[in-house]
């Protein structure tokens, strides 16, 4: 009976490393996929040139809608390039 216990735990530590291999693997590419498309809290502020006050009144409005991860606020690139050709087609007097 114990070689039948030892062989399991063989299986178990083997399917153990090869899922935490798979998960290591799987985060790497979440990450950099994330990376390439949004944007950081910080990049948002350089962009619009704000301070760190305009950007929560902004999010408090509703003009920003940021997505949070990790307690972090992420942007997706594509509605932040928008919002900003946006704003600046207003300081050209567009968009009343």
């Amino acid at each position: 009976m114990k070689w039948r216990a030892r062989t399991t735990a063989k299986i178990l530590l083997t399917r153990k490393a090869v899922y935490q291999e798979i998960w290591g693997l799987l985060r790497e590419r979440a990450s950099a996929e994330v990376d390439a498309q949004l944007l950081s809290a910080q990049d948002v502020q350089a962009l619009f040139k704000i301070g760190h006050s305009t950007y929560y009144r902004w999010i408090a409005s509703g003009w920003l809608n940021p997505t949070r991860i990790h307690g972090r606020h992420y942007f997706q690139k594509q509605e932040i390039m928008a919002l900003l050709e946006k704003r600046r087609y207003r300081s050209r007097g567009g968009l009343g």
